[in-house]
Order: structure tokens, then sequence, then C-alpha cells
């Protein structure tokens, strides 16, 4: 019932060329022995080369790391320069801002006027465009130049054109007249109520 194959074990010489073995048969089955295997070349592997490896590895992150702190910095201090300059060119568009408001006042506008020589006139005439006809006197009553009737203190730093269309400081313009100020009087007496009852 339990039937046995025979094995055949055919053994090369011990003197080293192997001999000449039969075929194995179809039943059978060929075994041999294995060749020794050939010794593997040797890395020159060692701990000293490794833990160097692994050092200058190390060195190069952190040296990586620093560049790269450096670049940051570098950018942050860029950007902190860069918002002083926004935040002074803001205050220097402001100031001019608010020159161009006091240029545009109606009082720089008559200061300019009076120093080109221009003139007031107290009843304009007006053009009534439906039909063409003229409303008021065409001639004006008004003969001398006048300066600002309502001062801007404001304006006082402010230059002012004349007549050949140049910049000249305010008090140098001949042809405006400018009224003396008068020094604030101090008042003398009791201060005035009103009658409340």
């Amino acid at each position: 019932m339990n039937s046995t194959v025979p094995i055949r074990f055919d053994a090369a010489p011990v003197g080293g060329a192997p001999s000449e073995t039969p075929r194995p048969g179809p039943g059978e089955r060929h075994l041999r022995l294995a060749e020794a295997p050939k010794p593997a070349k040797r890395r020159m592997s060692s701990p000293l080369l490794g833990g160097l490896v692994a050092v200058g590895v190390v060195l190069v992150i952190l040296a990586t790391q620093l560049g790269l702190s450096i670049a940051i910095s570098q950018g942050a201090y860029e950007a902190r320069a860069l918002e002083v300059e926004q935040r002074d060119l803001a205050r220097v568009e402001r100031v001019l801002a608010q020159n161009v408001d006091k240029l545009s006042s109606p009082q720089n506008l008559a200061e300019n006027a009076a120093a080109l020589g221009m003139v007031q006139n107290a009843r304009p005439a007006t053009l009534r465009l439906s039909d063409g006809a003229v409303l008021g006197a065409l001639e004006s009553q008004t003969s001398e130049v006048r300066g600002n009737l309502v001062p801007n203190s404001t304006l006082e730093s402010m230059p002012v054109v004349d007549a050949e269309g140049l910049l000249v400081p305010r008090g140098a313009v001949g042809g405006a007249q400018q009224q003396p100020t008068e020094p604030a009087v101090r008042w003398k007496g009791k201060l005035p109520a009103p009658d409340t009852r």
C-alpha cells in the first residue's frame, strides 16, 4: 500500500572533475551537490565612513535651514522697509491733498485774481439763452483792485500767481493791496448776558 520510489545519489568524485552520470529514468529524480557559492566582493563599509556620511547629511540640513532662515528674515526686513515707505508716502499724499484743497479755495482764487489785476463786478450781467437778452449792466462799477474780504489763515504759507504767471510769496504781489490787520481789542466791562425769565 505504501509504494516507495528508489532514489539514487550520484556524487562527484572528491578529486574535482564530475563524473558522467547516467540520465535518470522517467520515475527517478537526479540529485547532485550544489556548487559552493562564490565569495561576494566586500564593500568598504566601516563605521567611520557611515559616521562621516551621517554627519555630512546633518551639516547639509543645518546649512540649508540656516540659509532659509536668513532669506526669510531678509524678506521680513524688506517688507518692513516697504511698509514704512508706504506710510511716509501716504502722509505726503495727505499733505499734498490738503494743499490742493487750500489752493482751490475761493479765497485763494480771489487773491490770485486780485494779484493779476482783475476786479470784482458788484452787479454782474447774465445772458438769457431763450431769447439772447442781456440781463443787468455790462459796465462794471468797480474800478479798483480789492484784496480778499474773507481771510483764510491757512493760505499764508501758500504762493500767489503774479501777472507773469510765476509763483511768488503772498506779500510780494503789488497789485493786491493788503488791508492792515488791527490788533484785537480787549473787552472792557461786564459781559452782556441774555435776558431770561
